[in-house]
């Protein structure tokens, strides 16, 4: 009976920390995880407001804390291994899943960095750039600059409008959703990989959508790229 008590405690889901501040409605936010997610949603008004939760055992859980400051219209969140005010030490053992659940102004500048963690960003307009390693990458409804480096993982992109892309990956394909009237000029290189199916090795593909006045930069060491019309 006690054993049993003790599993159930043990599995209970934790309580959410949540944090808000105001900002003049074009902030610049950083977000920094190690296993888990991050989810990103723009929302209209001049709020951010994070909400994080930390899954796994207590025992997990208290090697590590989640700081989220504000600095002007700098919003900065990062999961740290033990003390964040602390010299900074490895990560080690089970350190459970933290997951960031975020609402941001549709104008904000986005920087977010994951290893073992997926990323998703919906509705952002605002410069994104994205480092994620073993985490699979998702963004739609971009409209400006976009840069995204990804190791052991699927990127997805659909813009709402097409600008100057980056993206390079080691080992991950990528989707390429284009809207309506695109206007793109796709250039591909890869060095054991393909672009719609036709293979692509040692070498680089181009190809334009509409006038082909954005320029998309998409790099693979061993993955396939595939854009969607």
């Amino acid at each position: 009976m006690h054993l049993a008590l003790l599993v159930i405690l043990a599995a209970a889901p934790a309580t959410p920390q949540t944090w808000k501040f105001e900002t003049d409605g074009t902030p610049e936010v950083h977000i920094s995880n190690v296993d888990g997610a991050v989810r990103v949603d723009a929302v209209d008004g001049n709020s951010v407001v994070f909400e994080v939760v930390r899954e796994g055992p207590d025992s997990a859980r208290n090697k590590t804390e989640v700081e989220v400051v504000q600095e002007g219209d700098v919003v900065r969140a990062q999961v740290c291994c033990g003390k964040c005010e602390e010299e900074r030490h490895s990560c080690k053992g089970d350190l459970g899943k933290v997951r960031f659940a975020v609402k941001v102004p549709r104008s904000t500048e986005l920087h977010v960095s994951v290893v073992n963690a997926t990323v998703s960003v919906a509705g952002v307009t605002g410069e994104q750039e994205i480092s994620a390693v073993n985490g699979r990458v998702e963004v739609n409804g971009s409209e400006r600059r976009i840069s995204v480096s990804a190791v052991d993982g699927e990127v997805v992109l659909a813009p709402r409008k097409v600008v100057t892309t980056s993206v390079s990956t080691v080992s991950g394909d990528i989707r390429l959703k284009l809207p309506a009237k695109a206007d793109a000029k796709v250039e591909f290189s890869s060095v054991s990989g393909s672009f719609n199916g036709s293979s692509v090795a040692l070498g680089s593909k181009e190809k334009s959508y509409g006038a082909g006045s954005q320029e998309v930069e998409i790099s693979t060491v061993s993955g396939s790229l595939t854009v969607q019309e």
